[in-house]
């Protein structure tokens, strides 16, 4: 992205150009002042030592934390070290932070320089730190059972948005002198939203206004003296009223053990839910998850900003997911990729989309000189550059993220019915038995979705496709990055390149073809001049699958909500739906299924969970989530027009 703190470095220190103030203080007799100073403000007087040694041991808990003003991340680096060596097992830390102007990485690498003894947190955070977007981006680290769901844009637009149960509030950001528009009513408003009993808040400031805030919205306030210099500092919590439940999580069922089952599992294991996948092939990835590798890349169109969010939000997000899986050179490569503008009509497109979305730091437009560069071989046509453009091992994605303890996987069982039975769901199996109950099911088996749906509402068009590698060839040992032009053309590895894919709406055959594989060789004797001989080329593997589709080219991610055909009057908004009942969809992916699967997996995971009780943060707006549920068309018959579209074209500042 274009918009990142703007940095003074005054001996060493980070300096705020923008509010002239520094990010955290470091004494000459004290090189861990800034770090002290966090630990003595945030993590004590929010008590969290002590809370996170209370928290269960012998079932899952969440905690939360927001806070106001990322800045250098030191604030979130001490908090993760401290639950690092104090937090049990079971407990998963979700760290919520606003921010209007993050650091660069390299930025963000030097501050922590300062603190040696964050070393491995920073590690962790850094190598993640990358492709920020404006909006909500999530970083997931599961080695440490915590997730940093960052926030960047103006925090008067994002906190009275918010939607979660804090358990702590770090107030940081300059200080009220220095930057007033963020201490203001509708900080405390949205912290009294997001309370409940026990909640805590540390700050480092004592100002009047602050203070009167917060007692305002309904805090107990104590004054204490502060840090080093710092006279005071204001700390406190929200009142108890009740007890609160201890809820425990649902117990779910994923129906298909492709890249859409595979993901939904692994993110619902990783938030502490016990997750069964079952599968009616003998292997996972058996369908269009099967083929050897996959590209990662967003196909952008400037026109439908719904699909083009998806797709760039998907990106960041996806390419971050598949590198904290761990596949090795085998699994996952980022290697970049060049989409070319090969016809009047795709080159038109790749100009729109050069201009829209320059600002998101994705993409880059080249000349087809530029281009040829990149790409290490003769390209004709100006192009998008996506650097960190990859591709990806779907077997090998499916196999780790189903390699979880929270995971058992059922190969051939195929589910031929669900059974509704008082609050919970049972499963008819192709040899008449019947599965345990489960709280919730997750019907992620692609075109088949329909036969378990009948009445859903969901239009799935089978797109067949036929892909295929080909040995290194002398004419392409030079290329360096995935080629995206009519197909795809990846850079060699372990002696083979892949290519594809072909596209046939309506066929179901999965047969090897040959005249697929001819389709194939001439698109990539059509991607670069170099490439002419590329006709005779002998293919050493050929794949054909379904791929599942929309009409509209979205997913189909949410509850199927049974029963709207009965509705007599209408339905105006989404929040007058009928309550979610444990039964939802995650399907209909198309060919970027390796993309946007992971992200609506972890996006959906949220929502299941805050169906079940629990207030946790939440990875997209809600006009985005309910621009992808699964009954969308069904609305549009029923006449509700209303819930049709209910996704704002403005791209998040």
């Amino acid at each position: 992205m274009s918009t990142h703190a703007v940095l003074e470095w005054r001996d060493g220190l980070p300096y705020s150009t923008a509010f002239d103030d520094v990010y955290f203080s470091v004494s000459p007799d004290h090189p861990q002042h800034g770090l002290a100073e966090t630990r003595f403000v945030f993590l004590q007087h929010n008590q969290l030592q002590q809370r996170w040694q209370q928290l269960a041991t012998d079932r899952p808990s969440h905690f939360v934390i927001v806070e106001t003003g990322f800045g250098s991340g030191l604030n979130f680096l001490a908090a993760l070290q401290l639950w690092q060596q104090t937090a049990p097992p079971h407990a998963h830390l979700h760290f919520v932070s606003v921010e209007i102007a993050p650091f660069t990485l390299q930025d963000l690498q030097t501050a922590h320089a300062h603190f040696p003894e964050l070393a491995d947190v920073s590690q962790a955070l850094c190598q993640q730190y990358r492709l920020l977007q404006p909006g909500i981006n999530q970083i997931e680290l599961p080695a440490f059972s915590t997730s940093l769901t960052l926030h960047i844009g103006d925090s008067t637009q994002i906190l009275p948005q918010l939607n979660l149960k804090a358990d702590a509030w770090f107030l940081d950001g300059f200080a009220p002198a220095k930057n007033p528009q963020m201490w203001q009513p509708y900080l405390f408003e949205c912290m009294a939203r997001c309370a409940h009993n026990g909640s805590t808040f540390a700050t480092f400031t004592s100002a009047g206004l602050v203070k009167r805030g917060l007692q305002s919205a309904g805090f107990a306030v104590n004054k204490t003296r502060g840090f080093g210099h710092k006279r005071e500092m204001l700390y406190g919590h929200w009142p108890e009223t009740s007890q609160a439940p201890h809820l425990k999580p649902p117990r779910i069922a994923v129906i298909g053990a492709g890249i859409a089952g595979c993901s939904s599992a692994w993110f619902l294991a990783n938030l502490g839910c016990k997750v069964e996948v079952f599968e009616r092939a003998a292997t996972i990835a058996s369908g269009a998850s099967g083929n050897p590798r996959g590209m990662l890349y967003p196909r952008l169109n400037a026109e439908k900003p719904l699909n083009d969010q998806l797709a760039w939000r998907s990106y960041s997000f996806s390419l971050r997911h598949y590198a904290n899986l761990d596949l090795g050179n085998d699994g996952f490569q980022v290697c970049g990729l060049v989409q070319l503008g090969g016809s009047p009509r795709e080159l038109k497109r790749v100009q729109k989309v050069a201009t829209r979305y320059a600002d998101l730091g994705l993409l880059q437009k080249l000349d087809a000189e530029q281009a040829s560069v990149q790409a290490g071989v003769s390209l004709a046509h100006d192009s998008l550059f996506f650097e960190q453009g990859a591709w990806v091992n779907p077997n090998s994605a499916c196999t780790r993220m189903l390699d979880h303890k929270n995971i058992s996987l059922h190969v051939n069982h195929e589910v031929t019915s669900l059974v509704k039975q008082a609050s919970a769901w049972q499963l008819q199996m192709n040899d008449a038995k019947l599965s345990e109950q489960f709280d919730a099911v997750i019907v992620c088996n692609a075109a088949e979705a329909n036969k378990l749906l009948p009445d859903s509402g969901m239009w799935l068009n089978p797109v067949r496709g036929q892909m295929g590698m080909i040995a290194a060839q002398p004419s392409m040992s030079m290329l360096k990055t995935i080629l995206c032009g009519d197909g795809y053309l990846t850079p060699q590895h372990n002696g083979q390149h892949a290519m594809g894919a072909t596209f046939a709406p309506g066929d179901h055959g999965t047969d090897i073809r040959e005249e697929d594989n001819i389709g194939n060789l001439d698109m990539v004797s059509r991607l670069s001049a170099d490439f002419n001989d590329a006709k005779n080329t002998e293919i050493t593997f050929a794949r054909a699958s379904l791929r599942c589709g929309s009409p509209d080219y979205l997913p189909y991610v949410g509850p199927i909500l049974n029963g709207l055909k009965l509705h007599v009057a209408p339905i105006e908004k989404h929040t007058d739906l009928p309550s979610p009942q444990g039964l939802y969809v995650h399907v209909a992916h198309g060919s970027k299924g390796l993309l946007t699967a992971p992200f609506c997996a972890a996006i959906l995971a949220r929502r299941l969970l805050t169906d079940f009780g629990y207030s946790l943060p939440q990875l997209t707006e809600d006009t985005f989530w309910h621009g992808l549920h699964p009954q969308r068309h069904l609305f549009k018959q029923l006449g509700w027009q209303s819930l049709t579209q209910p996704f704002s074209d403005k791209v998040p500042t």
